[in-house]
């Protein structure tokens, strides 16, 4: 069990809002002296505003046999059970009607991870803390780590994001993954199987201005006085409410899979998007020894692959790439891949009609790159939740019926923003992802012979500077902007919570993230020429290093001794040397050179006699003729799986559609310098500008952007930036 420390508020008492609410008597004075010309009419007209005011309130015997509203709720989903649950916490009567529970019960098929990030955590803890520490222990912690966006190809870091900060700084739970079958088992529990039905699928219902009748697809019918409509993106209680609407194709489908695989570098990196253009792949640890992935690709909806033809077509897709995304891809089995079209839907202005409203995906569906769906959905849930108990006990106050509809439109008011730019935020990220593009003349048509060149992109450097100043204000916003609305939920610090204490090295300085990689390395062979057939394991004991060379040395040297028969490779050609977590390689002087090939593509010769460290997936020769040996690390993997060579370098930049089509010279010389000068940036850089300048005006405290100061907080050491 964890170590968690709370702190939770004294005051029980009631509010003087709550007792204000008991006043029912000036608007009828107002009502009396605005009607009421003479000393007659007034007595009158107030006997009338009396009667009026009496056929609007309860009886005695009315107020001893009033329940709370029955809360009607179509979806079984995570939106759905939140909902249920805080609802019958706050004491309504609740039915939730689902069309299949297999997926709860372990029968459906396994749709894998969800990621629950610190904003949904800590809704779920002022909605049920144990329900809440339930599904933390049950999680896998991922914020407590280094995530961001790194090159499909090279795997080089682009941009690192800071999730654990904006948690701790604001006393909230660190975001976590979880199994989804999981998470819907302890909602399931927690919401008791007696308010759960089963084969009920509500396909109509009626609002009669009082009550609420859902009409299931068996015919039943049942009676209540609100329904939520928590049933997808595909939700019939949407259609019903506002018209059978389509979705909005992404223009990406997704394969997904869950692999028996543990990354090097898993205890410093929680996941991981890679960039490419007009695809991307997505990696993140989600616990018990396995890894999610997703692989995006652009393609028109509705395409099907040949039977057992996924993993080939991945890698199809995905050739060139780095090793972190095709080991996956090998460590996948066929039968566990997974392949859906990615849709959303634009949030509208109008949720709800009545006595029915929407929350989750069935009005703002939002596509998976932010991870924020099932979190809004958590916060909708707690909100909806909110605003029913303040309206009932505005109705206990003021002796009134409970106002639904007011109840309902508030929940929309207070929801409506903040979603809105999170959805708008999802697809921005999804732009920028498939967009990518590391060096000019990539997806230039005519132009793409400049990526030879290998020039960098100018939205490289441009974004990556925008992108450090503005996301760390964004996440905060995102992660912690509605923990002030979390009514009984005092901010709290969790010791499981507690991040490496090089964590803050790590965001900093790439070369210090590598060295934290745990695993074995290897020399694998090359290419069809190269002299070695073999795989050669590399020691990690500095005072034995490995001797490279044509032949074993006539004298006792120390270390080990790697023998390549190859005429272009000295008798003594080169040393590989273990030192602080990296591996170094020092040409001995050798006759024809020693050449490494980053993973950026650039070849150069070793200096003799200085050591010159090499990374995964470095190509060494050893000689003039190109014989050589790729580098790789391997840790914990079942299998040993062929190395594939860099061969092609895709994306970086951002494009904005709706500039590019008012450009009408689509093959002059204007089209093309648009796309060079990528004008989509421009608009996502200003947008960015005008985020943070309404942020330092509203925070001034946040001006001292690169202030750094170690918070002490239960015994945590918390970066706050």
């Amino acid at each position: 069990m964890s170590s968690t420390l709370f702190c939770y508020s004294i005051n029980q008492s009631p509010t003087k809002l709550d007792f204000a609410r008991t006043h029912v008597f000036t608007p009828v004075s107002i009502q009396f002296y605005s009607d009421s010309p003479s000393f007659t009419g007034k007595l009158r007209s107030r006997r009338r505003s009396l009667v009026g005011v009496k056929a609007e309130t309860l009886s005695v015997e009315e107020q001893k046999k009033r329940k709370k509203p029955r809360v009607l709720v179509a979806g079984g989903g995570i939106g759905g059970l939140v909902f249920a649950l805080a609802a019958k916490k706050k004491g309504f009567d609740v039915l939730v009607f689902e069309k299949d529970l297999s997926a709860i019960r372990g029968e459906g098929q396994y749709r894998g991870p969800i990621q629950i990030q610190s904003n949904a955590l800590a809704a779920l803890e002022a909605i049920d803390v144990p329900v809440a520490e339930e599904v933390m222990e049950a999680g896998c912690i991922t914020g407590d780590r280094i995530n961001g966006l790194v090159d499909g190809v090279s795997g080089t870091w682009y941009t690192k994001f800071d999730t654990f900060t904006p948690a701790v700084s604001r006393g909230l739970p660190v975001t976590r993954v979880i199994s989804r079958m999981t998470l819907q088992q302890i909602l399931a529990r927690a919401v008791g199987e007696d308010v759960i039905r089963n084969e009920s699928n509500v396909v109509d219902f009626k609002d009669s201005g009082n009550k609420v009748t859902v009409v299931l697809e068996n015919g039943q019918r049942y009676e209540g006085d609100l329904l939520v409509g928590a049933d997808g993106i595909w939700s019939k209680v949407r259609s019903n409410l506002f018209g059978r609407s389509e979705a909005t194709y992404s223009g990406y489908t997704c394969y997904t899979g869950i692999a028996d695989f543990i990354p090097a570098d898993i205890e410093s990196v929680g996941y991981r998007v890679f960039l490419g253009y007009k695809q991307y792949f997505v990696s993140s640890d989600v616990g018990g020894g396995k890894m999610q992935w997703y692989a995006f690709h652009e393609e028109p909806a509705g395409g099907v692959d040949v039977p057992n033809g996924m993993k080939k077509r991945l890698f199809e897709i995905f050739e060139g790439w780095c090793d972190n995304v095709l080991d996956l891809l090998h460590a996948t089995e066929e039968e566990a891949i997974l392949r859906r079209d990615i849709y959303d839907r634009t949030p509208s202005f109008t949720w709800g009609k009545g006595r029915v409203t929407l929350l989750g995906d069935s009005i703002h569906a939002m596509q998976p790159n932010m991870g924020q769906g099932g979190c809004m959905a958590i916060e909708d849930s707690y909100q909806l939740a909110l605003e029913l108990e303040e309206a009932w006990k505005q109705s206990v106050a003021t002796n009134k019926p409970v106002d639904i509809v007011s109840s309902l439109k508030r929940y929309e008011e207070s929801r409506r923003v903040r979603v809105a730019i999170i959805h708008g935020m999802a697809r921005m990220a999804a732009i920028m992802a498939s967009t990518y593009k590391a060096y000019l003349g990539v997806g230039l048509g005519p132009l793409s012979f400049l990526a030879k060149f290998r020039v960098p992109h100018p939205g490289i450097i441009g974004g990556r500077f925008f992108m450090d100043m503005t996301m760390p204000l964004m996440l905060d916003w995102v992660l912690g902007g509605n923990s002030e609305k979390l009514e009984g939920r005092s901010p709290s610090c969790r010791l499981t919570d507690k991040a490496d204490d090089r964590l803050r090295e790590w965001f900093e300085d790439d070369e210090a993230l590598e060295r934290t990689i745990n695993g074995e390395w290897y020399l694998i062979p090359h290419g069809n020429k190269c002299s070695v057939s073999e795989t050669l394991r590399l020691t990690k004991d500095k005072d034995q290093p490995c001797i490279i060379g044509r032949s074993k040395p006539d004298q006792d040297v120390p270390g080990t001794h790697i023998v390549i028969p190859s005429p272009q490779v000295s008798k003594m050609h080169a040393r590989v040397i273990y030192k602080d977590g990296a591996f170094f390689l020092m040409d001995l002087r050798s006759d024809h050179g020693t050449y490494v090939t980053d993973n950026l593509g650039r070849r150069y010769r070793v200096t003799p006699n200085l050591p010159a460290r090499f990374r995964p997936s470095d190509i060494i020769e050893f000689g003039s003729d190109k014989k050589s040996h790729s580098t790789m690390n391997h840790s914990f993997k079942k299998k040993t799986y062929p190395h594939y060579s860099i061969n092609h370098f895709p994306s970086i930049t951002i494009r904005s559609l709706t500039l590019l089509r008012i450009i009408k010279m689509k093959h002059g010389l204007l089209y093309k310098t648009a796309l060079i000068l990528n004008p989509s940036l421009l608009v996502f850089l200003l947008v960015m500008i005008i985020c943070l300048w309404l942020q330092l005006i509203l925070k001034p405290s946040l001006l001292c952007l690169k202030q750094m100061c170690l918070v002490n907080c239960c015994g945590m050491e918390m970066l706050v930036i």
